[in-house]
């Protein structure tokens, strides 16, 4: 198989999938090394960026993806509607960062840092599959452990866990905007 025909076989499969295909089905479909299957998918997006495609190829949550590209966002979603239009609230939002970032985490330490109780918060992020029961943590009473998902990755477009940005970076977003807005 020519290498354009191998990018062009790649380019299907991500085409056909509607989540994210995992590295390991991509080599077992295609047959493919994995470093010239990371090489392929390069490729692929170079070429989509260079010629200013309507899509791109993503890695997210351990795999690639092909998308709309965000540019269109706003067109597509007039044409389209707003595809998932279950926001979480801003509680929501606070628990799953606290568990993002220090998971595995229990219950009472997450209650601890908000000050207030998270267990109904809890069992939505778990209806919504972005938190899971991780274990138990070797303490008096056993308490639940929880962590985030790979449909947690995938909904925030995260390659892994470690592509959150770190809290440093939060803080030095924070004060750009904040004097970017006084300046105003």
């Amino acid at each position: 198989m020519s290498r354009d025909e191998k990018k062009a076989l790649i380019e299907a499969l991500l085409f056909i999938e509607n989540e994210p295909v995992e590295y390991v089905k991509l080599i077992k479909h295609t047959g493919l090394e994995q470093a010239e299957l990371s090489g392929l998918v390069e490729e692929l997006k170079t070429e989509y960026e260079l010629r200013q495609s309507g899509l791109q190829i993503v890695e997210v949550a351990g795999g690639c993806q092909m998308i709309a590209h965000p540019r269109f966002g706003l067109v597509l979603s007039q044409i389209y509607g707003v595809k998932n239009s279950n926001k979480l609230s801003q509680t929501a939002l606070e628990v799953l960062a606290i568990v993002a970032y220090k998971q595995p985490i229990t219950k009472t330490e997450i209650e601890a840092i908000r000050g207030v109780s998270c267990e109904r918060v809890l069992k939505l992020l778990m209806e919504k599959d972005l938190v899971v029961i991780s274990g138990r943590r070797e303490t008096p009473g056993k308490p639940l452990e929880f962590a985030t998902t790979k449909n947690f990755l995938k909904v925030f477009g995260l390659r892994s866990i470690d592509d959150l940005p770190k809290l440093r970076e939060i803080k030095e977003m924070e004060f750009e905007i904040r004097e970017s807005g006084e300046n105003e």
